[in-house]
């Protein structure tokens, strides 16, 4: 297979304490192939007992929720928490069909905002970092984005092998280049010989090379790879994002203007920048964003937990 990873081979899976991951992929390409309606009408009744659980991640998904949107009533938070369980776990069986399914239908019926501001950047003639956030349909829109345009992806590798394995081969499909931390290098390169690089810093990575910078009005930590990429490649940087507009197939991705003068030497002005970017594309469709992370994991000296 084409620019498949040594570590991806499934030569390296043989063993009997693979054995149950092979049975878990096994299932995942089945549900892969269930039409469009049934996968979706699964990954709801999934987000409704996930929801019902009340466990660590409605804990945090709450303290995310309720720090971001104080103007909102209890009610209306509460019913954006349980959106959430419902729109991250559709969003699991939109990952199997990026995989494993039949994408063609979603591509068909995409709509692209913006892709006047894709054409700028490419007209530069530089490099492109395109900054993203982890939405629910992450995964569905590496097929979305092929439609349009050829890129790389930084990831981070699951943590069981043989997972990232089956996941990693089955984008290679779609033809996007990975680049794992150890390839950050060679991520620098492409893009400074002029290559397109969608990049997600919207997690909570610790203090190391962070910042504090609002988020939604919180300090949030916030990485400063962004800029420092920036800088490196004299790229040209602008937001991505993308959405699950019914239940009916329709997607959108929506292309953000190219930052200009970015990054400047003050890095909380440049992690603020990118966060306010952020802010803007989660309130289209609020419920889509992965607030079961805990976004604000790493608190300032002497402030209190909010999960």
């Amino acid at each position: 297979m084409q620019n498949l990873k040594p570590e991806h081979r499934y030569s390296n899976f043989l063993k009997p304490k693979f054995w149950p991951t092979w049975l878990l992929i096994g299932l995942m390409r089945l549900l892969a192939r269930l039409p469009h309606g049934a996968r979706m009408g699964l990954g709801r009744f999934l987000g409704h007992r996930l929801y019902k659980l009340k466990g660590s991640r409605y804990k945090t998904a709450r303290g995310n929720i309720n720090a971001c949107f104080p103007e909102l009533s209890e009610e209306e938070r509460e019913q954006l928490v349980y959106d959430t369980f419902i729109s991250n776990a559709t969003g699991y069986m939109e990952s199997l069909a990026s995989w494993w399914g039949n994408y063609t239908p979603y591509i068909d019926k995409l709509t692209v905002h913006g892709i006047e501001n894709l054409k700028e950047a490419q007209e530069r003639g530089k490099g492109i970092l395109l900054v993203g956030g982890h939405f629910s349909m992450l995964d569905l829109a590496g097929p979305l984005l092929n439609s349009v345009t050829q890129f790389g992806y930084m990831y981070r590798p699951q943590n069981n092998p043989l997972l990232d394995a089956a996941i990693e081969r089955a984008r290679l499909v779609y033809n996007a280049r990975p680049y794992s931390k150890r390839q950050v290098k060679d991520m620098i390169e492409d893009i400074k010989a002029g290559a397109l690089v969608w990049y997600a810093p919207d997690q909570d990575m610790g203090k190391k090379q962070s910042v504090f910078a609002p988020f939604f009005g919180v300090p949030a930590s916030s990485i400063t790879t962004t800029a420092w990429i920036a800088r490196e490649t004299g790229c040209t940087v602008l937001r991505l994002a993308q959405y699950r507009e019914d239940k009916d197939g329709h997607y959108s991705l929506y292309f953000g203007k190219p930052y200009e003068n970015f990054p400047s030497d003050d890095e909380v002005e440049n992690a603020t920048i990118i966060n306010k970017g952020l802010e803007e594309d989660i309130r289209r469709h609020k419920e889509q964003y992965l607030w079961l992370h805990r976004r604000f994991k790493t608190r300032p000296d002497g402030e209190p937990s909010l999960y």
